[in-house]
């Protein structure tokens, strides 16, 4: 009956939980219709378990589901059926509505079990819009309407689980044995595209430097990212089995994909740095927080005074240490610092109540014998200032190399791509095509400092340096 001639074992699985990231969330009742196939002949098996999640049930969860926390207090726990349950999958074809959900949280409890669970998935939203690309939603409430499937326990994992076994019977009733199983063929030999993603979104991405862009619903993007390989990269997004809840949240959202090539992995990251800046998309969460990054310069005594990345002029950029993500992951740096080599956090004002302390008394961390006694006139101010700036050496921002803008060239022979990066004290003013255009930039370019494209700025040119890119001063 079934599509792929390598298995004669399906499982149909629905599983509830008590939510959606499968590394914070736990199941809380699985679902499973077992169909053997043996020649002609089918034998059908069901198996149902509540689980004990082992954290509360949110209210809402329990109102979709009906399942209480008073209905799993006395339930297994995963563990405890883990085995049973695995041996019942082993060796199926694991289909579900949304597979990458169910399998995300039932491969996540698998691993915490200790049991290194993988299975051929077969998605049936994948397959609903395979065969009925005009006829969304693909939701399974829409498809219990659309093929007359009520009569099962709706959001109750056998119920639900129940309903794709009959989906895969009425399309069996209403299409060609053959082109079902071609359908079905085409989804399992994709297993890792995400359900909402047309089935060969993925095929026109080169393999290639660049940046990618994923959308939803609308033209907003959600996330953006780069790779030296574009297509290896995104298809690595949808791969891994979701490991993490926002890798989960990800793949469910993600509806259509854009790239742009540039010609090298520096290209990728500046593009990159420039999208996320402009375009803010709700799942870069790490590269949006780069954005208000702060410097600090040091006194005399090693007193470390902060100051907004953005609002520092450009010409005393090379005064200052960082850039740090934020102000308080600066002093919590200076303080780590501080404990490593016996500075004083009360000399650097980073301790708050030895502010209030008389001025000879001595910081906390002096009577614990981490700091060297600047506090108590051991060490002079002068000496526990220079000792700082000695310290934090190499993360002060470099002094620019060169008497004026660069021209850094990156070059993707088999692409047959060349792009000339410009940048003038670590500003990045554009990417261009050709020397003269690179002239014009750096002539008419506004300067502006930016901690992401810093880092950039410094990685290109050390590469330069190594002679693995070319870089031609500007006039």
């Amino acid at each position: 009956m079934f599509g792929s001639r390598e298995f004669s074992r399906w499982c149909f699985v629905d599983v509830e939980t008590t939510g959606s990231s499968p590394v914070r969330e736990r199941v809380t009742e699985v679902g499973v219709v077992t169909v053997d196939a043996q020649g002609d002949q089918l034998r059908v098996s069901e198996w149902s378990s509540l689980v004990n999640p082992g954290m509360p049930i949110p209210s809402e969860i329990q109102w979709l589901t009906g399942i209480t926390n008073e209905m799993v207090r006395r339930a297994p726990r995963f563990a405890d059926l883990a085995e049973a349950l695995f041996d019942r999958l082993q060796d199926a074809v694991f289909v579900a509505h949304n597979a990458r959900f169910d399998y995300g949280f039932l491969k996540a409890e698998f691993e915490r079990a200790g049991l290194p669970w993988k299975a051929a998935t077969l998605c049936t939203v994948r397959l609903s819009r395979l065969l009925y690309p005009d006829r969304g939603p693909h939701t399974l409430d829409a498809i219990v309407a659309r093929f007359g499937l009520e009569g099962e326990q709706r959001h109750r994992a056998l119920g639900d689980a129940r309903v794709l076994w009959r989906l895969l019977q009425k399309l069996y009733e209403r299409h060609a044995k053959s082109e079902i199983d071609a359908a079905i063929e085409r989804v399992l030999a994709r297993p890792s595209t995400p359900p909402a993603l047309p089935p060969h979104a993925l095929d026109e991405i080169p393999n290639a430097p660049g940046v990618y862009l994923f959308f939803g619903a609308n033209a907003h993007p959600i996330y953006i990212g780069k790779s030296i390989d574009l297509r290896t990269r995104v298809a690595n997004h949808f791969a891994n089995d979701h490991a993490s809840g926002a890798d989960l949240r990800l793949s469910q959202e993600v509806q259509r994909v854009e790239w742009e090539e540039t010609a090298g992995e520096i290209g990728a990251l500046l593009r990159e740095s420039e999208l996320v800046k402009t375009r803010l998309p709700a799942h870069n969460i790490a590269l949006r927080r780069k954005l208000n990054q702060v410097f600090f310069t040091l006194d005399e005594t090693g007193r470390p005074r902060f100051v907004k990345a953005a609002d520092v002029p450009l010409e005393r950029i090379h005064e200052h240490y960082g850039p740090f993500g934020s102000r308080p992951g600066a002093r919590r740096f200076l303080t780590e610092l501080a404990h490593e080599h016996g500075l004083c956090l009360k000399t650097m004002k980073l301790e708050g109540r030895a502010r209030r302390a008389a001025p000879a008394a001595p910081c906390f961390s002096h009577q614990l014998k981490r700091c060297l006694g600047a506090c108590v006139g051991v060490e002079t101010a002068e000496a526990h200032g220079a000792r700082a700036a000695q310290l934090l050496a190499d993360r002060r921002v470099a002094p620019w190399p060169h008497s004026g803008a660069v021209a850094i060239a990156e070059r993707n022979e088999g692409r047959l791509r060349e792009d000339l990066h410009v940048f003038d004290r670590w500003c990045w003013l554009g990417s261009v095509k050709s020397h003269d255009a690179a002239s014009a930039l750096a002539r008419i370019a506004p300067r502006k400092f930016e901690p992401a494209t810093y880092r950039i700025a410094r990685e290109a040119l050390a590469r330069a340096a190594r002679g693995r890119l070319a870089l031609t001063p500007l006039a």
